[in-house]
């Protein structure tokens, strides 16, 4: 065989070893983050001096061949962010909330795996690299309220900074990458009025008395119950007014909207669902609506 084949085979060897490697390490981090995942099924919270985060990480991954390879594109990581602040004396969404959240996933990865950063060559950083990690959303629950980032912030900046994907590697191995690539400054997010807390603690407050006001009754003969979750406070939601947001100030104020939900009435002693009321279908549409107009009297969403 002449030397210019075996020279050819060698370098066809050599190019196989190198994606047998490089899928060796694709497949076990992804693997990391399985386990990751099994840790924290639904959320891994995180305790911060302004509340309590709430995050979720899901991997998606496309099949590991050449082209996916050359297309420098393995999958994308993406984290969904629940946070609880504390309301006293206001809620603050804190600048550093993006990088927290991602410090502690890389940490947590490096706990499982800490051949991730030890072991470059075992895990190269441009295979790491070939997945996307960008978060999806941001929501905010202050108290009984709920709110999105994304209603809040200037779109360009959400997208630049929350939705824009970022190679893996480069933030796993250079902290001080990550911290600037998800570093946000006091223009970038809302901040609440000094009265937001006081105002939906009395709009909660006055939404408990309207509830035991109203949750027995009779309505044409019948007697009805309205059964509230354990925690009351989790039968009312709070829902932010965005379109009454100034995004020049960028000042939540409280402009709410109250709603309540206390699942199946119990009329006659049964749950009035379609299957055990005692009212006919159209009863049970006449019933509801009764209750709608009597909370909507209150300004609460039936």
């Amino acid at each position: 065989m002449r030397l210019s084949k075996l020279k050819g085979l060698t370098e066809e060897d050599g190019q196989d070893d190198q994606m047998k490697k490089w899928k060796f390490a694709s497949e076990k981090f992804v693997q990391t983050i399985h386990k990751y995942r099994k840790q924290h099924m639904f959320w891994k919270t995180i305790d911060i001096p302004e509340g309590e985060i709430h995050s979720t990480i899901s991997v998606e991954t496309v099949p590991f061949e050449q082209e996916t390879v050359n297309n420098k594109f393995l999958g994308d990581i993406i984290c969904k962010v629940d946070f609880k602040p504390k309301m006293d004396p206001k809620p603050v969404i804190p600048l550093n909330i993006l990088q927290v959240i991602l410090a502690d996933f890389i940490d947590s990865l490096l706990e499982i795996n800490p051949d991730l950063m030890n072991k470059p060559s075992i895990y190269p950083h441009d295979i790491l690299n070939m997945y996307h990690f960008k978060f999806s959303n941001v929501s905010i629950y202050p108290a009984q309220g709920i709110l999105h980032l994304r209603d809040f912030m200037d779109t360009p900046t959400f997208n630049l900074k929350l939705l824009s994907p970022n190679g893996f590697g480069s933030l796993m191995f250079s902290r001080s990458h990550m911290l600037n690539v998800y570093s946000l400054t006091p223009g970038d997010l809302p901040t609440f009025a000094d009265d937001y807390s006081s105002y939906m603690d009395k709009l909660v407050k006055k939404a408990k008395h309207v509830y035991n006001a109203l949750k027995r009754g009779t309505w044409k003969g019948h007697t009805y119950f309205l059964e509230a979750h354990r925690d009351l406070n989790k039968s009312f939601v709070v829902h932010q007014d965005r379109d009454n947001y100034n995004k020049t100030d960028k000042v939540i104020h409280p402009n709410f909207r109250l709603s309540c939900n206390f699942g199946w009435e119990i009329v006659d002693g049964k749950k009035n669902s379609p299957e055990e009321s005692p009212l006919s279908e159209d009863e049970q549409k006449e019933f509801r609506q009764y209750l709608k107009n009597r909370f909507e009297q209150f300004g609460i969403s039936y």
